[in-house]
């Protein structure tokens, strides 16, 4: 209903409105008479998710002398922890035999809680994936490995009328999202912001409450994050090929066990100056400065990486642990993970700000080293001796290796 009535020409929606608001009025001015008397008898009306009747759209304001916007809140991660479990139990009553069907590694509810933020469409969406269309053997628990396979055909595969209109509406306002895409600074959250009222309104992105007055834009969910990032990515390059020719020996970057992450962005350098050109040809550009957004570049990257694998079995996935100002790319190949933080680098006190972020990240990831890769226009090699410096964490053991990868101009 919501879709068909938005979907109203303006003219129509008023006409309509101004029904409805006849009937208020016309109650309002006969309370002192019976109901049988009444020429009207609704009492009240709600209109839910409709912007332009709320007079988010209309610059005279709403229609009505009394309006109260209700703010639906996604589930909390107690709900979402709840909504598993009451499906659990409501299978095992329905089959009349307890624990002989299907239940959850608690790190799978977590992680869905993870991805979606409690989104309750696509939780739900992702929750009948997981336990209906793809599970065939409902006597044995959802797992980790089960939840991967799921979630990689969700991102590309599976068809999703939220999804599609998420992109729809991304797609009408790509300055700002290719800008949240950035690594140095983040973007003040205001709600008066008609760009940042449209994405937010339609759930593309939310709000990040550091403290009271501190509000920050942030992508709705890792999810919705990482659809958005693989969309613009592929929009702007489909693939790349002639990475290598095809008798190159590539042992110096990559053996059937190991992987050189030094080696391989030496070479995406390389790739990147000598095809420069091209590459910044069709980029997007910020209107204010006519510059080539950060985004592109780690969009471009991240299908460099996927395209000079293309005939290893090595996967390369992108991360954003919080929604905005961090994007890292994961690498797994044999057995072994490679965490690849990107950053653009600003000024001295962010870079070292950088390696301890990198450093906790690569806590969290398990792993002993990670790679702090640092886009910047131009660097001497004065200042690569100074700053592709091995950083070991105290607090977290956890050694940086960072690499600064020069793009050029950008105006």
């Amino acid at each position: 209903m919501r879709r068909s009535f938005d979907a109203l020409d303006q003219a129509v929606i008023a006409r309509l409105v101004a029904v409805f608001r006849h009937i208020y009025m016309s109650r309002q001015s006969q309370t002192n008479k019976s109901t049988a008397e009444k020429d009207y008898l609704l009492h009240s009306l709600a209109l839910i998710g409709v912007r332009a009747v709320l007079g988010v759209e209309n610059v005279k304001g709403s229609a009505f002398n009394v309006q109260r916007g209700v703010h639906i809140p996604n589930l909390t991660y107690d709900e979402v922890v709840y909504l598993f479990d009451w499906y659990q139990q409501e299978r095992e009553q329905k089959m009349n035999v307890a624990s002989s069907v299907t239940s959850f590694e608690s790190e799978v509810v977590e992680r869905i809680w993870y991805e979606f933020k409690g989104q309750p469409g696509l939780t739900c969406w992702f929750g009948e994936l997981l336990t209906e269309t793809y599970n065939q053997a409902t006597a044995q628990p959802i797992t980790m490995a089960h939840f991967e396979g799921v979630y990689a055909d969700a991102l590309d595969l599976l068809p999703n009328n939220n999804i599609l209109n998420l992109i729809s509406k991304a797609k009408q306002q790509p300055s700002l999202v290719l800008e949240l895409f950035q690594t140095k600074t983040k973007i003040k959250f205001t709600y008066h912001d008609p760009i940042i009222n449209f994405l937010y309104m339609n759930g593309v992105v939310s709000v990040e409450q550091v403290r009271q007055g501190e509000n920050y834009v942030k992508f709705a969910c890792p999810y919705v994050q990482k659809v958005l990032f693989n969309y613009f990515a592929r929009e702007l390059y489909q693939g790349m090929d002639g990475l290598y020719s095809p008798f190159e020996d590539l042992s110096d970057t990559i053996t059937s066990q190991s992987l050189n992450i030094r080696r391989l962005l030496q070479r995406y350098e390389q790739y990147l100056q000598a095809n420069r050109e091209m590459v910044l040809k069709d980029a997007p550009r910020r209107q204010k400065d006519l510059r080539v957004y950060e985004a592109v570049f780690h969009f471009h990257f991240y299908l460099y990486l996927v395209s000079f694998f293309r005939s290893y079995e090595i996967q390369v996935s992108p991360e954003f642990p919080t929604g905005n100002g961090v994007i890292d790319l994961l690498i797994r190949y044999a057995g072994q993970l490679f965490g690849l933080e990107l950053k653009s680098f600003a000024d001295q006190p962010s870079y070292r700000k950088a390696l301890v972020q990198a450093a906790k990240y690569g806590k969290q990831l398990g792993v002993s080293s990670i790679w702090l890769v640092l886009f910047i226009e131009s660097v001497d090699d004065k200042n690569r001796q100074r700053f592709e410096v091995d950083y070991t964490d105290k607090k977290t053991g956890v050694v940086v290796h960072p690499l600064f990868v020069q793009t050029g101009n950008l105006v």
